[in-house]
């Protein structure tokens, strides 16, 4: 550090207000604004004479004998001065107008720090970015101008106040002072000054109200910031909570007087779980109505936190100081023998003086004993809060000793340890007078007559524990009253009288510098400025507000309530009474008596939830021994009590568990108003930051090569996409893909409709023929109708069984078919090998038979066949034309290899098997065809695209009218015609015989089959020409319009025609 930063700064002497150096000589990086000016500073100038913080300098004047570096009072000056320098240069630095003022005791000095716009700016812009960052804040940051001239003046005086304070501790690396009590030699406090308007304003508003409304907690926050808004806050939420407990209470004190009410016991479990759970929840609203969702998150760094090393932090790659985890941990452990001393200690002391007074008051019968009644209050009110006292003090130098990293960590650790002193000196006695002496103290009886001791000891009950409860809650809590409001009042009063009557008795010499720097001082100064000074030291001289002992104060409390109401009903009014009492008592006691807090952000109570939990928890425990110990019917001195009590305990644990997560499922079923909120906002700030990113994305994407295809210019890229460029067009084919796998069993139905007709037609008239069934039977295997097929096959096995064997056979082979579609492959093999007996020539039968033995190793579980069952079977289009000498067939499946055809021909059938590479079958069966045909003639040929199959006629010249049929004459033709797939069966339905009038559809089929039988040869042509060409969408009796040109595809109104795509193995 350089000379000059060194160099010892003296107060001015051109008066108070003119000590504070004009902002424009500091030059902050950001230029305040003229209406920042108007609306921040003009109200802090104000109070306070713009006095921010007070920095108490107290420092030695008298070299010690402790010390092994200063040895002469002259290195203790010059440790002072450099010192006292080095932190008034640190304050340079940060901007930070400042001056010195002595001290009202001797060794004190007093530094009025005073911020200007600039590094308040400056620091409120890096909070808000870290609280962006972190989800603390969810609004937007908006530009630097926004931020500056528009958010800013919103700040409430505690995030002033706040901020000031960060600059003045947060470390050097991190843009700070790094000035803090625990890090410097000679800093005592850092203090910020009363608003003694608002104060008076405040204990008088709440002075006349009877409860304390959500405008008045967000004042504190306001002004004192949220950690002690959120003390204030549970305060009262706690105290309108306890008035369930106290007027239930009232009742079961009014009904059982000398027995505990075990449903009471459970009313309190349920109470306390829905008053954490509640709390909870009320927390996070308050953070959110507060903006300091997510703060915890913020781990912020503590100045008094040095480390071993500094290192480069891996994420921001700043300077951060470095502690080994194994000495944290070390560190963290060795505190722990420490802690448990100052418990045993503490537990100790607690046992002596319930011990003292259980002797004096049951037992003891001497001289005095009227006096001596007394002393275990005495005791206690005197030994117990002093020695709470020092391990408090021990408790903190364990926790600076463990080197926490963070503030919230320190807190947490801190927190803990207190609450273990606490939780023996106000639980301790009740539990070793509940579990303890209660059960055992008759035994002590025989001792005492050895001893010769006389006494008037009588049966101990549950009385004993209710009169020991009552002593705590009643004399504790005035107690507490007395030290925390009456005592202060006194000692106001008094100590200064005290000192002014000390220094006329032992008046203290003054050095010659000092004495002329107060003459300089006060001899320039007015009245308004000699009362603002009189305030400082006035509150200098005060303790600091400790808000560790409010929390444990109402923890406590709580603890009383949730535990041991069931054995004094009134717990919980007496607690209500002393809350209300103490609500005004703390706002009073954090204005006049205490110090001025320094405001902190916080998200909840901190640890305190943690501990009410466990008090939860122990009620538990409690409330279940007790029901069971204190219970008229109960002999507590049986050998069986401790292992009956400790199951009433576990019994009251398991209903304590199953009622708490009840009661969290039911907290976690109700929405959060506020949460919603903050979804609300979030959504909407992320939308705001990408509509700030559409312009670039715009820019970035507004290229011509936005619809370039070069990437698509060679290769198998320009293959595959070469003719699928047309978005719309690929749109409209996807359509119709999905709409023709919805009209294909249509179609089929439409196709095989006449069948089915003509069928139905001859079983009206002779509905016992097995053949007629037979035949109805293959058109619902067609139509995928396998239940009715099977009931047809199964009826016509029926009829059958003494007909012939060519007509049985067929049965047994019909059926069979069936049930293999059906997957029921052992008894679609029983069904065919019977036909196979029958008739072993009968068609098709040996292909079944294949096909049915593959399946049969392969026995599927129910469940397979459930799932089997419901795939659809492969579907592949197929085509098929003529000449005079054969019937040529296409089928169109892509990329077929030859070994996976299994084709069987015969005499009028066709049998066609396609393994694909999905591991399904295509199958094709054509039976019976419209003629017979020469299999040992017939061939198939496999393309990359296609099957195609050729079937030799029998009789050359005849031209089919359809591939299947069984009363097909066929046309002999002079010229070779060709027809196509999809073409009706018209010369079927002129020996069909003449039916009632049909109605719908079937009236519409009638029409067609009595115009192709009244037709003359040249109509008929036109219609079976029309209907196989328009692939069944047009139908024309007009042979000079048709006959010289191919009929085109019309599809239906709203509906695209295109070629349907042919299935390759893989699909």
């Amino acid at each position: 550090m350089s000379e000059k930063e060194l160099e010892p700064v003296v107060p001015s002497t051109e008066g108070f207000v003119h000590l504070f150096p004009p902002s424009a000589e500091i030059a902050p990086p950001i230029k305040p604004s003229q209406s920042d000016q108007t609306s921040t500073t003009s109200s802090i100038i104000s109070c306070n004479g713009a006095i921010d913080y007070v920095i108490v300098f107290r420092f030695p004047t008298k070299v010690s004998s402790q010390s092994k570096t200063i040895r002469t009072k002259t290195e203790l000056q010059q440790h002072v001065t450099f010192s006292l320098n080095n932190l008034l240069s640190r304050l340079t630095k940060a901007n930070l107008r400042f001056q010195v003022i002595s001290g009202k005791e001797e060794g004190v000095l007093l530094i009025l720090i005073s911020s200007p716009i600039g590094p308040i700016k400056q620091e409120y812009r890096r909070e808000r970015v870290r609280d962006f960052l972190l989800g603390v804040r969810v609004d937007g940051l908006g530009d630097e101008n926004e931020l500056v001239d528009q958010a800013f003046h919103d700040l409430t005086e505690a995030e002033r106040l706040r901020l000031v304070y960060e600059i003045i501790t947060q470390p050097k690396s991190e843009g700070g002072c790094g000035i803090s009590s625990q890090a410097e030699d000679y800093v005592e406090s850092i203090m910020p000054l009363h608003d003694d308007d608002f104060n008076k304003a405040w204990y008088k508003s709440w002075s006349t109200k009877w409860l304390i409304s959500d405008a008045d907690l967000l004042k504190i926050r306001d002004h004192f910031g949220e950690k002690i808004a959120y003390y204030f806050a549970f305060l009262q939420t706690y105290f309108l909570w306890l008035s369930a407990p106290s007027a239930v209470g009232v009742l079961v004190y009014m009904t059982h007087s000398n027995t505990l009410a075990i449903w009471f016991s459970l009313f309190m479990m349920i109470w306390a779980i829905l008053f954490i759970e509640m709390w909870k929840r009320k927390e996070a609203t308050l953070a959110i109505q507060w903006n300091v969702r997510n703060f915890s998150k913020h781990e912020k760094r503590r100045a008094e936190f040095k480390g071993e090393r500094m290192i480069k932090d891996q994420v921001t790659g700043e300077d951060t100081p470095f502690v080994s985890i194994w000495k944290l941990l070390g560190r963290r452990l060795s505190s722990l023998p420490g802690v448990a001393l100052g418990a045993f200690f503490l537990s100790l002391i607690v046992g002596f003086v319930f011990v003292l007074q259980l002797f004096l008051h049951e037992y003891y019968n001497g001289p005095f004993r009227q006096f001596l009644h007394y002393a275990p209050t005495v005791g206690y009110v005197l030994l117990i809060p002093t020695m709470t006292k020092i391990y408090s003090h021990w408790v903190k130098i364990l926790t600076d000793w463990e080197m926490h990293k963070t503030d919230a960590s320190w807190e947490y650790s801190y927190t803990q340890k207190i609450f273990v002193a606490n939780f023996l000196v106000s639980y301790l006695s009740l539990f070793i007078t509940a579990w303890i002496y209660i059960p055992f103290g008759d035994y002590v009886l025989p001792y005492l007559a050895e001893f010769n001791i006389s006494h008037e000891h009588k049966t101990v009950d549950f009385q004993r524990l209710r009169d020991q409860l009552v002593y705590f809650i009643v004399t504790g809590q005035l107690i507490g009253f007395l030290t925390e409001m009456v005592v202060p009042y006194v000692l106001k009063k008094v100590m200064p009288k005290a000192k002014r009557m000390t220094s006329k008795i032992h008046p203290k010499e003054q050095t010659t510098s000092m004495t002329d720097l107060d003459v300089k001082q006060t001899s320039i100064v007015d009245e308004e400025e000699k009362k603002l000074i009189a305030k400082i030291h006035k509150e200098a001289e005060m303790e600091e507000y400790n808000i560790y002992t409010d929390y444990v104060e109402m923890v406590v409390q709580f603890g009383y309530v949730s535990m041991f109401s069931t054995v004094w009903p009134l717990t919980a009014l007496c607690s209500m009474l002393n809350n209300w009492v103490e609500l005004r008592g703390d706002a009073i006691k954090l204005c006049k008596y205490t110090r001025r807090p320094i405001p902190h952000r916080a998200e909840s109570i901190g640890p305190w939830i943690g501990n009410m939990e466990t008090l939860v928890w122990l009620s538990s425990v409690t409330m279940g021994s007790f029901a069971y110990l204190f219970h008229p019917s109960t002999n507590i001195h049986s050998p069986y009590t401790p292992v009956s009590t400790l199951l009433a305990i576990l019994i009251s644990e398991h209903i304590f568990v199953a009622l708490r997560a009840g009661i969290r499922q039911a907290f976690s079923m109700v929405p959060s108003l506020s949460e919603w909120l903050v979804r609300k906002e979030e959504y909407k700030l992320k939308k705001d930051w990408l509509e700030r990113m559409i312009g670039n994305h715009k820019e970035f994407i507004a290229r011509r090569d936005v619809d370039n295809d070069n990437d698509l210019a060679e290769g198998l890229s320009a293959k595959l996409w070469h003719d699928h460029l047309d978005r719309q067009v690929e749109v409209s084919y996807a359509t119709e893909l999905v709409q023709n796998t919805f009209k294909q069993q249509i179609y089929m139905q439409k196709l095989m409709m006449p069948f089915l007709t003509m069928t139905m037609t001859k079983l009206s008239l002779e509905p016992e023929n097995a053949e007629f069934i037979l035949r109805r039977c293959q058109v619902y295997q067609k139509l995928n109708k396998l239940d009715l097929a099977l009931n047809d096959g199964q009826k016509a096995l029926e009829l059958l069984k003494e007909g012939s064997r060519s007509l049985l056979a067929r049965a047994h082979l019909q059926l069979g078919i069936t049930l293999h579609r059906l997957n029921r492959y052992s008894e679609a093999q029983t069904h065919l090998e019977q036909s196979k007996q029958l008739n072993p020539n009968e068609k098709t039968l040996a292909t079944w038979l294949r096909k049915n033995t593959d399946k049969l190793p392969i026995t599927p579980t129910p469940t397979q066949q459930v799932a089997q069952s419901t795939v659809s079977k492969p579907f592949a289009r197929y085509e098929w034309f003529q000449n005079d000498t054969f019937v040529t067939i296409e089928v169109f499946i892509k990329k077929v290899k030859p070994e996976a055809v299994d084709l069987h021909f015969f005499e009028q059938a066709l049998s066609l098997t396609v393994k694909l590479d999905t591991g399904s079958d295509y199958s094709l069966e054509l039976e019976p065809l419209a003629h017979k045909v020469l299999p040992k003639e017939s061939s198939y040929q496999v393309l990359s695209t296609k099957i195609e199959i050729k079937l030799k006629k029998q009789t050359s010249g005849i031209m089919w009218g359809a591939l299947e049929s069984e009363n097909d004459q066929g046309t002999i033709m002079s010229t070779t015609a060709s027809t196509t797939h999809k073409s009706k069966d018209w010369n079927k339905l002129v020996k069909e015989v003449d039916e009632d009038k049909p109605e719908g559809e079937q009236a519409l089929n009638a029409l067609f089959q009595q115009i192709y039988r009244d037709a003359d040869p040249d109509t008929k042509r036109a219609m079976m020409k029309s209907f196989t060409e328009s692939n069944g969408t047009c139908l024309s009796t007009n042979w000079a319009e048709v006959g010289s040109k191919k009929t085109e595809v019309k599809p239906p109104e709203g509906m695209i025609a295109k070629k349907c795509k042919e299935i390759t193995p893989s699909s």
